[in-house]
């Protein structure tokens, strides 16, 4: 867990002073949202939407079900 978290502040840290663009890909969305500005959620191999990372967990939960109507998505 510590080495995850260290390997974590690095990419924020490469992100922020550097400039460097990061990619991710995981299903801890707690983790996701505590690194990212922005969270694309995949559903059946189709970018469903773009959400940012302080969006309500409803909202996150239904774009992760494909349930999310699409003039409620916001897609960037």
């Amino acid at each position: 867990m510590g080495a995850k978290r260290l390997v974590l502040n690095l990419l924020v840290e490469l992100n922020s002073k550097a400039g460097v663009t990061i990619v991710m890909t995981s299903s801890e969305l707690a983790e996701l949202r505590s690194v990212c500005d922005r969270i694309a959620i995949i559903y059946k191999g189709r970018l469903e939407g773009i959400l940012p990372p302080d969006d309500t967990n409803e909202r996150f939960g239904l774009m992760m079900a494909g349930a999310l109507t699409h003039h409620m998505k916001e897609v960037s």
